[in-house]
């Protein structure tokens, strides 16, 4: 007779079991040790120079970073960075067009997706009655190939969906067997920043987020996350207290755990386990590359660590 302890450890198993199976078909190459991260450096272009901007992120493929930045020192627009394979360095980048980066708004945190799907954040004003949450909110694109980015969508406000009156920051989506889920920070309820999770619903809208728990946040700012395409690893920002307990500059953490949707392992700062050649300045929106061999990150600048083979 198979016992309620029995079936449960089976469960357990099979869902473990098919996590292992989607992480190899989608060809990510992560969810191993959470000290897996080898030292970082520049992410240096053709010429040498280093990758300019913040909030850096590899599309699907790896042939485009985009990255925030303001070299006019006005606003934030969006660039992408090109290469012609994986192995080539990055070279000079292009501002996306005035559709996705608005001349009279901040527009960061690019996060693309396949099929030429873009989330990223803006402070831009909409006429009613679609108007905007207040702060910076989360909006979608899809790149046609032949007419460009559509006009963006904005997710709905809260309690409807993840936007806020606060600042919302960093969307990270990822696809599983048990749905699609939007991974974000925002400071609307603690007045810090913390991260939460929107389910998609059966309608194709994001549903109001929900605030992930210790030891991912905590009383300090935890903000940009990044997940894996998993669901099992997760990396993000955060200024809590270091090792030594004395308030710290904001840092690399990162938590893994077996199943989607199991809690976190403990939290650990890569930066204090990792030559970060970075450090002591913030470290901000590290974000994995789509098949989790490399995680880049900005710091007055783009910087590049590598996954440690095992």
């Amino acid at each position: 007779m198979t016992t309620k302890r029995q079936f449960s450890h089976r469960v357990i198993t099979l869902l473990a079991a098919a996590c292992a199976v989607m992480a190899s078909a989608s060809g990510y190459a992560g969810g191993g040790t959470i000290n897996s991260w080898g030292p970082s450096a520049p992410l240096e272009r053709a010429d040498g120079s280093q990758v300019p901007g913040g909030c850096p992120i590899e599309s699907a493929a790896g042939k485009f970073l985009f990255v925030a930045k303001n070299p006019t020192g006005s606003n934030i627009d969006i660039y992408v960075n090109s290469r012609t394979s994986l192995d080539a360095p990055f070279e000079g980048d292009d501002i996306l067009a005035p559709v996705i980066s608005d001349p009279g708004a901040n527009d960061f945190c690019p996060t693309p997706l396949r099929d030429g799907l873009l989330y990223f954040v803006s402070t831009r004003t909409l006429e009613a009655p679609d108007a905007a949450c207040g702060g910076a909110d989360i909006y979608w694109s899809v790149n046609n190939p032949a007419t460009g980015y559509d006009e963006p969508t904005h997710l709905a406000c809260h309690p409807h969906g993840p936007n806020t009156p606060g600042a919302e920051f960093s969307p990270s989506v990822i696809e599983s067997l048990w749905g699609t889920f939007l991974f974000y920070s925002s400071d609307y309820l603690t007045g810090n920043q913390d991260i939460y999770v929107s389910t998609l619903r059966a309608d194709g809208t994001f549903g109001p987020g929900h605030r992930l728990g210790y030891p991912i946040n905590t009383e300090y700012d935890d903000k940009q996350p990044n997940v894996s395409p998993d669901g099992r690893e997760i990396v993000f920002a955060s200024n809590r207290p270091g090792a030594n307990g004395v308030d710290s500059a904001f840092d690399i953490y990162t938590a893994n755990r077996r199943v989607q949707f199991f809690p976190w392992t403990e939290v650990v700062n890569l930066s204090e386990t990792v030559p970060f050649d970075s450090e002591p300045a913030d470290e901000s929106r590290p974000s994995f590359s789509w098949d989790g061999t490399r995680m880049v990150y900005g710091s007055g600048g783009v910087w590049l660590s590598e996954r440690r083979r095992r």
